[in-house]
């Protein structure tokens, strides 16, 4: 069986898939570069969901070329031109009027009905559109936000990083026809496998021909039995299991027959004979818990046993964390905390309860911390989550939260977001030993925010710099995807913190963060920029500009550059700075984008003085030296000497 769902370009609405052409495949994440083509029509018939072709088309259309308008935002130009240059020429080409997407081809963990299932793919491609189609009408693709995207791979942290990767090839390595991929085509009921050049590597002979793993097999079936073909047209199983599973992402693949479940790999050999009542890769690690007469217990990626069949009951909470039940007790670890009771709990804030005795936990991707009384009372009275908790599990919740508050101590149970709390007032009275003592801790349980702060202080508090530390925390934060660390990470790049410079990794960092609409890097995306491309240096200035924070100081200065001076006196003016006030001065002086105001300038040099940038005392000495009707030597000379006194060298001419 597939666990991955198909699109095809098909002539009409029907499920004989006459005049049909199998287009891409659509795995556990949908694809996202390529689901503008959803665009228009979008109804379902017989399970199975259509678009309208011509319309997705010139959808896909504008979408690519807003990518492609984005400056900085594709990391290797020549390479996505020749993409989208092959999607459009593939595309073009396609005869039919429809594209369909048929929801019985979907994997379903839960068993949701083809109808129910169906409805739930058109509602969330159209909801991922809608913000497609609001960064394209915007033309500003940071509108496109990754994290609330719906069905997008975890493996990424923002849409660049996705766009950017290299084995999508930017979206064309879901294109079937080309690129010298194999054709699975459909002849008189029958489907077989053509090369890329026409060759006919199987004849029409199975009645389903699923599509090719990332290990080159895919899934046939033939009669109601399944095996497995190479991409080469090499029958590796032929058709003799009751069902078989992809090798998604993984060497082995789950087959089954009498009612047993095994596993068998690549080249068909049976690794694990089925003997398993029940058999499931579950989590990002390749791991499969299985049942064995009537026992649970889990067996690693290359099918070694890891955990023995000794448990009543083994289920993933979330991720690659299990709870393990054994004589009534409960586990997250073989070796770990005892509990009388583990239970799921709605999942808005953490993933379970975990309950010993009298008290509550929280179990969530932090660990373990003792559990706030006002969300456990919240839970446990909520219609909506009452399906997750019997009368029994209620009433300790329900205790627990009701039971007085007892005094707060500072332990192995402690919630992250309390310690993080304790290290901010911490730091905020400067006491920088017992802010490290508890960011420390909630960074030690994966806090990205703690771990964030915790480089900062490792970066910038005289006393207690680190430059090893602070690359460590920042490289942490960013890799849990705290926006602050990665531009944190990005500075330690820029500047050899912790680590050898490298510009390139920099600003590959800064747009992570930048697309996550963190204002800072983009004004230090402008920073860096500048020198190389200055008209995106601009466009990352505004873009923080229009997210309230602005450089206006760069934003001037660039606008100058340009010539344009009634804009970037408008910019200069909005600078409250004692730089901003200097640079005032000089348009004032010279008249530029504005009448020539010598008083004025003498005005805002001084504020500029005032401000601490001692170079207003350079201007203000050239204004008494030259300017006609200012001269005052004796002003000149005091100016003079304070610059000297500031160590600022002293222009030849005003020596003459």
């Amino acid at each position: 069986m597939s666990h991955r769902v198909y699109l095809y370009n098909t002539s009409s609405p029907s499920i004989e898939r006459n005049d049909i052409m199998m287009m891409m495949e659509w795995g556990y994440e949908m694809p996202l570069l390529l689901q503008p083509l959803l665009i228009s029509g979008g109804f379902i018939e017989n399970d199975i969901i259509y678009y309208d072709a011509r319309s997705g088309i010139e959808n896909l259309k504008r979408f690519y070329n807003l990518l492609d308008s984005s400056q900085s935002l594709i990391n290797n130009k020549s390479s996505f031109t020749e993409c989208k240059n092959k999607l459009y020429k593939y595309l073009d080409g396609l005869e039919y009027a429809y594209f369909s997407m048929d929801a019985r081809d979907v994997f379903n963990m839960e068993d949701t009905p083809h109808d129910e299932q169906a409805a739930i793919w058109l509602a969330d491609i159209a909801y991922n559109n809608a913000m497609i189609t609001s960064a394209m009408d915007n033309n500003n693709i940071s509108l496109l936000s990754y994290n609330e995207l719906k069905h997008v791979s975890t493996a990424f942290n923002s849409f660049a990083e996705l766009l950017n990767y290299a084995d999508y090839y930017y979206g064309w390595r879901y294109i079937y026809e080309e690129s010298g991929r194999e054709e699975i085509y459909y002849e008189n009921g029958l489907w077989g496998l053509k090369s890329p050049d026409g060759e006919i590597l199987l004849s029409p002979q199975f009645d389903e021909f699923y599509e090719f793993s990332e290990q080159d097999v895919a899934v046939v079936m033939k009669a109601r039995k399944y095996g497995y073909v190479h991409r080469s047209g090499e029958i590796i199983v032929f058709p003799e299991w009751d069902e078989a599973y992809d090798f998604d992402y993984s060497y082995l693949a789950i087959v089954q027959r009498n009612g047993l479940l095994g596993l068998i790999n690549l080249s068909g050999k049976v690794v694990v004979d089925p003997t398993y009542e029940n058999l499931e890769k579950i989590g990002y690690n390749g791991r499969y818990i299985a049942q064995k007469n009537g026992n649970w217990g889990m067996l690693a990626e290359d099918a070694t046993v890891i955990i023995d069949f000794k448990y009543e009951k083994i289920e993933l909470l979330n991720d690659d964390v299990f709870m393990l039940q054994k004589d009534g007790s409960y586990y997250l670890t073989e070796d770990g905390e005892q509990f009388d009771l583990i239970v799921r709990k709605a999942p808005h804030q953490g993933f379970a309860w975990a309950m010993k005795g009298k008290e509550v936990y929280l179990i969530d991707k932090y660990g373990i911390s003792r559990a706030n009384k006002g969300l456990v009372q919240q839970d446990a009275e909520s219609d909506s989550y009452s399906f997750y908790y019997n009368d029994a599990v209620r009433d300790r919740l329900l205790a627990y939260a009701g039971a007085p508050d007892e005094e707060t101590v500072t332990d192995a149970y402690t919630p992250v977001e309390e310690l993080y709390n304790m290290g901010v007032d911490a730091y905020s009275r400067q006491d920088y030993p017992s802010a490290i003592y508890h960011y420390t801790l909630a960074a030690e349980k994966g806090y990205g925010y703690a771990m964030n702060n915790l480089a900062h202080i490792h970066y910038m508090i005289d006393g207690y710099v680190d430059h090893d530390k602070a690359f460590y925390w920042y490289e942490k934060g960013a890799a849990v995807g705290n926006t602050n660390a990665l531009n944190g990470l990005s500075l330690c790049y820029q500047n050899g913190i912790g680590t050898i410079p490298d510009i390139e990794r920099a600003i590959n960092l800064l747009q992570q963060a930048a697309d996550d609409g963190l204002a800072v890097a983009h004004n230090n995306l402008g920073f860096l920029l500048y020198d190389t491309d200055p008209e995106q240096a601009l466009y990352h200035y505004h873009q923080a500009e229009a997210l309230g924070e602005p450089d206006n100081d760069w934003l001037g200065y660039l606008y100058e550059e340009k010539g344009d001076f009634e804009t970037a006196l408008r910019y200069y003016r909005k600078d409250n700075s004692e730089i901003g006030a200097f640079n005032q001065g000089n348009f004032h002086r010279k008249g530029l984008g504005t009448l020539k105001d010598v008083k004025a300038a003498i005005g805002c040099f001084k504020t500029a003085i005032e401000g601490g940038y001692e170079m207003g005392h350079i201007e203000l000495a050239r204004i008494y030296l030259f300017e006609e009707g200012f001269t005052d030597p004796n002003q000149a000379k005091t100016h003079i000497a304070a610059a000297e006194k500031a160590g600022l060298e002293i222009p030849s001419e005003f020596l003459m």
